[in-house]
């Protein structure tokens, strides 16, 4: 940091040519575990959405509820939203299972 800033480079340089390069590993990991976590959410859209706006509210997680047991008894579509949830998952969780084994080494 300090040979960049006697070399010339201002505050947004540096953080962009030197801080988030030696964080990009960090990052990556972090933005996979929030895409996942994303995708699996279901309590807060379940809970902080009131009756009427649930319909709008709804992601993959919370449909595969409301179709499963909440009054929809389709325990197949429900299946199968879990499956295609899991398809989903699947991809970040292989890429961060990489990223740790490559760490490892």
């Amino acid at each position: 940091l300090e040979a960049a800033r006697m070399d010339g480079a201002n505050e947004w340089q540096v953080f962009r040519r030197i801080t988030v390069p030696l964080l990009a590993p960090v990052l990556t990991v972090v933005f996979v575990t929030l895409v996942i976590n994303v995708l699996k959410v279901f309590d807060l859209v379940y809970i902080i959405a009131p009756g009427p706006v649930q319909e709008d509210a709804t992601v993959l997680a919370t449909q595969m509820w409301l179709v499963s047991f909440g009054g929809g008894n389709n325990q197949g579509l429900g299946s199968a939203l879990g499956v295609l949830l899991l398809v989903l998952v699947i991809p970040a969780m292989i890429f961060n299972v990489r990223r740790f084994k490559e760490s490892q080494r």
